[in-house]
């Protein structure tokens, strides 16, 4: 019985890995990522309630006696307080829509890091990489098909076709770059005959392929790390002068790898400067920018988990804002250890740089201390943990990445370990050896037999992991109500569309994008009352989006309520100051209601970050012109005209300048 509920454990640690990467539901509001978190807790929740049930079966415990584990605990320990201690709680729990990386994914992924840890041994390993290449699989084919224009569900993907079931063509190349170093595990297991090991290398070749042609640096970038590893596994195999020359050729190679990016980044010269240098890698530096932005304004516990987006508008260096527009906008980093820094301070960004460094320390120590197929084994789990951790330096962790990089790491420890530690809890049989001693006879191990308290504890684990599931499940819930409104919407059904909006906002209460369907169908049916009630409500609720604000200030207009327009306008302009249309909208009603200081530091503030907007110029010599400086007015209406010569506002407020004697 304990054997096959280890057997199933991992099992559904090592499916967490596959499902996270291939489910998507085109029956949601959002396919792909709220999927994607339910399949990880589910696969985290039954993996504990197996681990829970070989506990109450022996009553021991093991953990492996290596440091990582504890900087795992602290890791989640700093993950809830970052949590606790963010502006919005729900979005920290969930994460933000379309993203999902709070706290709730993250635990489950560090749930299954304990579990592997001590689940995972060199024998059972290649569950894993036979679950991680069947995912691989499923996701090169599936990218291949698309890139040939062959798929069945219209995605709205402006992006590279090769996407698979990941919604972006980085996440697909970083996925299918994970599983290259699986793939060449395969092809050299002398385990399988040659048939398999032929076909495994023929998978990788796939994987890799999509990789390039998803024209994403991650992929190839993840491949050629894990390689490295599994590369070094098998030369340490092969010990003496081949090994020493092929660690010094893969050492070489490793540190040629660094200075090509380094050289890209800094000086922009090498293979790799496009990456740095092209919009997309412009962009990054921008976004990295911003993340170090955040840490200098919250430097111990950071932003908040899940809120880079929240914090983005009111950081994003005045370079992105003029480059990309004033409506540009980013959720993420682009970097997961700053990603990291920013949502949590110092606190979470040394908590995750340790647990990756004592990851890294696990890993050559393992390589170091294991021969044989135990290593070449070692080599591919640690050959993915690595890939993960390498192109995560410029990447986003999606909930299938962050999933795979705990589930690797965990096995790269439980293999690693030389010796496990076991507490014994009440109840357990006392070991074979000691029991011998005392009886002065040769003992056997016993089996524990099941009992009444161990049928209660088993009850209330089960019920706890129901509960666990039953919350989770709302976020899943909430997007297949929305997407059930949006349908009765199309078939003219309001009262159906209203109900499902209004279910969506019961179950996930802080995302603004539901309550702003709620609120446009009342507006939709002439109930402005309750449309401008539910604006209200959704600010409140998810006080970050900015166009809940703004539809609920120009709803308050209509409705003449002065002081509510003026609280969401304000708000909106705090969270999104550098917008030319929030700022236009802001400083319009300050100037008419007498505050023409407040509105010309509105668009003063606007005018920094966008000095060619021609709009806000003659707005702000409106501005001017009220306040009795022709001076000011006049020069801002000529810098209007400048840079458009046609412009309305600007040309009547010279007009009425001139006119003046």
């Amino acid at each position: 019985m304990p054997g096959t509920l280890l057997t199933l454990e991992r099992v559904a640690i090592a499916a967490a890995t596959a499902l996270t990467a291939v489910l998507f539901l085109p029956s949601l509001a959002d396919p792909v990522n709220v999927v994607k978190l339910t399949a990880l807790v589910f696969c985290a929740v039954v993996a504990g309630f197996l681990a829970a049930l070989r506990v109450l079966r022996e009553r021991v415990v093991r953990l492996p006696r290596d440091p990582t584990v504890y900087a795992a605990a602290a890791l989640l320990a700093v993950l809830l307080l970052v949590t606790v201690t963010a502006p919005t709680l729900g979005t920290a729990v969930v994460g933000t829509y379309g993203r999902n990386s709070g706290l709730l994914a993250y635990a489950a992924a560090l749930l299954l890091f304990f579990l592997g840890s001590r689940a995972w041994d060199a024998a059972s390993t290649p569950i894993l990489l036979l679950t991680l290449l069947a995912g691989g699989l499923f996701t090169a084919a599936y990218g291949l098909l698309q890139y040939e224009g062959i798929d069945h569900f219209a995605w709205n993907n402006p992006f590279n076709p090769i996407i698979a079931g990941l919604g972006n063509p980085d996440f697909a190349s970083a996925y299918v770059g994970l599983c290259v170093p699986v793939a060449a595990w395969g092809a050299l297991w002398d385990r399988w005959a040659l048939p398999w090991r032929v076909a495994s290398g023929v998978a990788g070749v796939l994987c890799l392929l999509v990789a390039l042609l998803s024209s994403a640096v991650q992929g190839p970038i993840a491949a050629a790390a894990g390689l490295l590893v599994i590369a070094a596994a098998w030369f340490m195999n092969r010990g003496g002068s081949t090994a020493r020359a092929g660690l010094t050729t893969l050492g070489g190679l490793a540190v040629f790898g660094v200075a090509t990016a380094v050289a890209g980044w800094a000086a922009h010269v090498g293979p790799l400067a496009s990456s740095f240098t092209d919009n997309s890698g412009r962009a990054r530096g921008w976004y990295w920018e911003g993340a170090l932005t955040m840490l200098r304004h919250h430097p111990v516990l950071g932003v908040g988990l899940d809120h880079y987006g929240a914090y983005w508008r009111q950081v994003r260096p005045y370079a992105a804002t003029r480059a990309l527009g004033g409506q540009e906008f980013s959720d993420a980093a682009h970097s997961v250890p700053l990603q990291m820094l920013a949502e949590g301070g110092v606190l979470l960004g040394a908590a995750y740089l340790a647990f990756m460094g004592l990851v890294a320390l696990s890993l050559v120590r393992g390589l170091r201390r294991l021969d044989g197929q135990a290593r070449l084994v070692l080599g591919a789990v640690g050959g993915v943990w690595f890939a993960y951790a390498v192109q995560a330096a410029v990447s986003i962790d999606q909930v299938p990445l962050l999933t795979v990089n705990l589930v690797a790491a965990g096995a790269v420890v439980g293999l690693s370990a030389s010796a496990v530690r076991e507490i014994r809890l009440p109840g357990a049989l006392r070991p074979a050896a000691e029991t011998a001693t005392k009886r002065r006879v040769p003992a056997l191990p016993r089996e524990r037999e099941w009992t009444g308290a161990d049928t209660g504890f088993a009850t209330a684990v089960a019920v706890g992991c129901l509960v666990v599931l039953w919350f989770a499940l709302l976020p899943l819930r909430a997007s297949a109500a929305t997407h059930t409104g949006d349908v009765a919407l199309a078939n003219r059904n309001g009262n159906a569309a209203l109900a499902a909006f209004q279910k969506a906002n019961r179950l996930q209460p802080g995302v603004g994008l539901y309550w702003q369907k709620t609120a446009n169908l009342y507006q939709a049916v002439r109930l402005p009352s309750l449309a401008l009630q539910t604006y209200v409500r959704g600010a409140d609720a998810d006080p970050f989006d900015v166009s809940l604000l703004m539809a609920g200030a120009r709803l308050a207009a209509t409705q003449k309520d002065d002081a509510l327009q003026a609280r969401l306008l304000h708000r909106a302009a705090a969270v999104d100051p550098t917008n030319p249309l929030t700022a236009l909208e802001v400083a319009a009603f300050d100037a008419g209601h007498g505050d023409l200081a407040a509105a010309g530091r509105e668009l003063d503030r606007a005018l920094a970050a966008l000095p060619q907007h021609a709009d806000m110029w003659a707005a702000r010599g409106q501005v001017y012109a009220a306040a009795k400086d022709p001076a000011g007015a006049r020069a801002a209406y000529q810098r209007a005209l400048a840079l458009q010569a046609d412009n309305p506002v600007a040309k009547h407020g010279l007009a009425v300048l001139d006119a003046k004697p």
